[in-house]
């Protein structure tokens, strides 16, 4: 533990700028506009989330993402890292905390909000140490945020932050505290250990007969089989009904130009170096310079800055959040290379060169024809599918079996099983033609009973189930498993041979004999090692390990080993401790971690406790609706 101290420390520095700075304005922003139209997907307290605001957080999050990485990053990525569950605790904790804030009329004034900006190390040049607007705007541009919405959420966050100031003392632990853990971190026990094989336990025994059918008795568990159930399963998937259907050209067409604008028309894009000087005069002695051929690189590094910090890559003008600048930038006219006269910014004086310019681009129709057909398909096939399930509901509705269904409306239903519900027929063949969200529906369902259409996994179609039969688990005859009764039997004997073993040295030392003399007999000396809490090897297991760490000096443990059918004994020969050993900048960096972690654990119980005050509920189904599929 105390070789990761200072880069725990880091973290712990860096829990307290989360809390100030993450929650504000990172990936997922603060749901202050909770009260949205719709039917919530989550509810917290008194204020509500639609199922567009949580959608709304979850795509800002993967755009987030990906500008980070630099890459592409798929919903399917997002969902599988646990993005989706972290932008529902984002929300549900942030609102629970606001609305805790609101009953205790915390506030915080604007100029508060001003000072933190201009002061945080956040948000300075690090040559000048002042507040530096360029990097703001970075911060900005990535999280497509503007000034005054930027300014709201940090506030917001801020007066979290006093809650949290409230609760954490940011100080060391106390000193009986870490006395207590740095002795347990800095022990070491001296062990002799010893590994008890088959080979050092006799001659293996051959099963009697009546041994294995005592054995077989014995454990019925090992020799019964599962439950197996059989079942009518009818699945409905869109591509059934792609077969026969046509898309009008004109449909096409009237689909393309609607959506022209906004899927195939691409804006155009402009690189742009910016730097912003608080006086005009300033501004103007850049531009000149820029004009005499000085590299805008020059100028940044002039400014403590290098060239990435104060680009904008293949932007659009709305990326820019500064409208006096984006206006400036994306000028008609302008060619790569172009100067543009000092701008009136919203934090000063703006000098912007043109590094590079794209066109405009537009996609043909001919280009995405076939795209969209598919969308348009997509839909007609869907209707005939919700078209086919009403009316096997509607005939189900009168009384009639899922078979006689679907037959009336022209399916052929499927029988399945016997199966167990891992898809395993009695005879131990695999059946992989069931989908594993009908096969967990069977086993749901009483004898006789049906499912209604239920989604697959996929999203693309439905299924029904009716349950026919339920073959209960029932142990097998013993000449059926006559052979696993025989393997059984070996291994449990190997066991306890082994087992005996064992004994028969703990007797031998209980009786007076060194550790040493009592493994005489087996040709055997106990391995002598310093272990530390955390060794492992192929004896010895962390769980051992930890059994280990709790006996006390010439105690004997034993447990089986790490690996191989074997058991382990060891000797507790030696307990030491070297706490004067640890440099004192460590023992000072240990008691600010641990002081951390108490901090941490406080201000955790007091989030989950204002969380069940303000009562979180979560619509999963909605949620499920958002993120099991792409939107």
């Amino acid at each position: 533990m105390l070789s990761q101290v200072r880069n725990a420390l880091k973290g712990a520095t860096a829990w307290f700028v989360v809390i100030l700075l993450i929650l504000a304005f990172a990936l997922w922003g603060v749901p202050s506009m909770g009260q949205l139209s719709g039917t919530a997907a989550i509810t917290v307290g008194g204020k509500s989330f639609s199922q567009q605001y949580v959608q709304s957080e979850f795509n800002r999050a993967i755009q987030s993402q990906r500008n980070q990485s630099g890459g592409a990053f798929t919903r399917e990525e997002a969902v599988a890292s646990g993005l989706h569950d972290q932008i529902v605790t984002t929300i549900t904790t942030t609102s629970a905390l606001d609305q805790f804030a609101d009953k205790m009329q915390l506030a915080m004034p604007r100029t508060l909000v001003r000072d933190f900006l201009q002061e945080n190390e956040n948000f300075q040049n690090p040559a000048t140490g002042k507040f530096d607007p360029a990097t703001l705007q970075s911060i900005l541009r990535q999280n497509n945020l503007t000034v005054s919405d930027f300014e709201r959420r940090v506030g917001e966050d801020l007066k979290r932050n006093q809650l949290v100031n409230a609760l954490v003392a940011r100080a060391p632990a106390p000193d009986p505290f870490v006395e207590a853990m740095l002795l347990r971190d800095t022990e070491r026990r001296e062990i002799g250990y010893l590994i008890v094989t088959d080979e050092m336990s006799g001659k293996a025994a051959e099963p009697m007969p009546a041994d294995l059918e005592t054995y077989y008795k014995e454990n019925p568990a090992a020799f019964t089989a599962p439950e197996y159930r059989s079942f009518d399963l009818l699945i409905l998937k869109n591509e059934d009904f792609r077969a026969g259907l046509e898309t009008p050209e004109e449909e096409i067409r009237r689909l393309y130009d609607l959506n022209k604008e906004r899927l195939y028309d691409k804006p155009e894009r402009r690189t742009v170096y910016q730097i912003t000087y608080k006086t005009e005069a300033e501004a103007q002695a850049a531009s000149a310079a820029l004009r005499q051929g000085k590299p805008f690189e020059t100028i940044a590094s002039e400014r403590g800055l290098d060239l990435g910090a104060v680009t904008f890559t293949d932007a659009q003008k709305r990326d820019i959040l500064d409208p006096a600048v984006a206006d400036a930038a994306f000028a008609a006219g302008l060619e790569e290379g172009a100067i543009v006269d000092p701008v009136r910014s919203s934090f000063g004086w703006t000098v912007v060169q043109i590094a590079n310019v794209t066109p405009p681009e537009t996609t043909t129709f001919e280009e995405v024809r076939g795209e969209i057909e598919a969308q348009y398909l997509d839909q007609d096939t869907r209707r005939a599918l919700l078209s086919a399930v009403d009316t096997i509901e509607e005939v189900r509705d009168s009384g009639a079996g899922l078979r006689v269904a679907a037959e009336e409306a022209g399916f052929e239903i499927q029988t399945i099983g016997p199966i167990d519900r891992y898809s395993f027929t009695p005879g131990g063949a695999i059946v992989d033609k069931v989908p594993g969200e009908a096969l967990s529906e069977v086993f749901a369902l009483d004898e006789d009973e049906e499912s209604e259409a239920l989604d697959l996994a996929a999203r693309d179609g439905y299924f029904f189930v009716a349950l026919r039969e339920i073959k209960a688990p029932a142990i097998k005859p013993f000449a059926d498993v006559q052979d696993g009764a025989d393997q059984g039997w070996r291994k449990q004997e190997r066991l306890q041979r082994i087992s005996n073993t064992v004994r028969s040295i703990r007797d031998a030392v209980a009786g007076g004999q060194t550790f040493d003399e009592a493994a005489n007999p087996f040709s055997r000396t106990p391995t002598q090692l310093l272990i530390d809490r955390r060794f492992e090897n192929e004896a010895i297991s962390l769980t051992f390990n930890q059994q280990i760490f709790t006996a006390t000096k010439g105690d004997l443990v034993s447990s089986p080993a790490s690996l191989g059918q074997a058991q382990v004994i060891a000797e507790i020969r030696q307990i030491g401790y070297s706490p004067n050993q640890v440099p004192p900048e460590q023992v000072e960096a240990f008691e600010q971690y641990l002081g951390f972690q108490l901090d941490q654990e406080l201000v955790d119980a007091f989030i989950l406790a204002v969380r069940d005050d303000f009562e979180v509920k979560i619509n999963q189904t909605r949620l499920d609706a958002i993120f099991g599929e792409g939107q």
